[in-house]
């Protein structure tokens, strides 16, 4: 998908849209501004496939806009639709176009960061699902609360479906592909253990990892990283941040969920120590020792 936005609004010329769009050019987008007319946007040719709607004075002259979006989206999955509004226009707007067609909706006032981020997400051709946060169940109806939930994070989907497949039979499992949609889904619902890979797009496993360190509700969750680098300086990287594990990739399910099980026990039994993939070939104490040798250089 390139990056071409079309930007719907009334005033473009608006001191807050002009701000946004200089920052929106400077991640890399070409800005298209039209007006909420749906016959003078049909006319244009070979149309963006990122519609961004700025709900702002009398919400009711973009009506027709979104309806014509909706149409444009329901004919292609890949188009993404964005709004951006106060609460209640953005609510009203669900009246006229399905919730489950807009890709995220944004109130003002909104930040940018926020915005590119999800741009960015969606020119990926990763999935951004409305109705969920882009976050799959591996299960049926409510969790069973008798069972652990975990969550994978990993952008590899045959990965994710294997191993959802082997680890369902005994846990509650959540999927996604994309640690934005992890860190958004984690602010709502609790979970018993992550499963982070090291290696994804846009937003890493080490950045997703720092994110909900940082965050009151999701800070203890503990975190098992699955990765197919076994370089030194990133398991050195990952290690400071205290993960439970570290996991090399490939990895069988039955192997994964063995690992899993046995985290859970020793977790009841109070005995989970920090530890790393014994296939890596550096200990964990060797790796502490050249950290502090390093730290004691710099401080010379």
């Amino acid at each position: 998908m390139d990056k071409r936005v079309l930007f719907v609004n009334e005033a473009p010329e608006n001191f807050l849209i002009t701000a946004m769009e200089k920052s929106l050019q400077n991640a890399g987008y070409e800005i298209i501004f039209a007006q909420p007319h749906p016959k003078e946007i049909k006319a244009m040719s070979h149309l963006p496939d990122i519609f961004l709607v700025y709900l702002d004075g009398d919400e009711t002259r973009y009506n027709a806009t979104l309806t014509f979006f909706e149409t444009l989206k329901k004919e292609d999955a890949n188009r993404h639709l964005f709004l951006i509004g106060n609460p209640i226009d953005i609510e009203n707007s669900y009246r006229i176009i399905d919730k489950d067609l807009i890709t995220k909706a944004f109130q003002r006032p909104v930040n940018t960061s926020d915005l590119i981020t999800q741009l960015d997400v969606a020119c990926s051709g990763y999935s951004i699902d409305a109705t969920d946060g882009g976050v799959q169940r591996g299960f049926t109806g409510s969790e069973d609360a008798s069972k652990k939930t975990i969550m994978i994070v990993d952008d590899d989907t045959s990965f994710l479906r294997s191993m959802q497949t082997s680890l369902s039979k005994k846990f509650n499992v959540y999927i996604t592909n994309s640690g934005l949609n992890a860190v958004d889904f984690l602010k709502e619902r609790r979970v018993d253990l992550i499963l982070l890979d090291y290696e994804m797009p846009i937003l890493s496993g080490l950045e997703t990892f720092r994110i909900l360190r940082s965050e009151q509700m999701t800070m203890n969750i503990p975190v098992i990283f699955l990765t197919s680098k076994d370089d030194k300086k990133i398991v050195m990287r990952v290690l400071e941040g205290k993960p439970e594990n570290y996991l090399l990739k490939p990895i069988s399910p039955s192997i994964l969920t063995q690992t899993v099980e046995d985290f859970f026990a020793k977790q009841a039994l109070g005995l989970n120590k920090k530890a790393v993939d014994p296939r890596i070939p550096i200990e964990l104490e060797l790796i502490e020792e050249e950290k502090e040798n390093e730290q004691a250089e710099e401080n010379q």
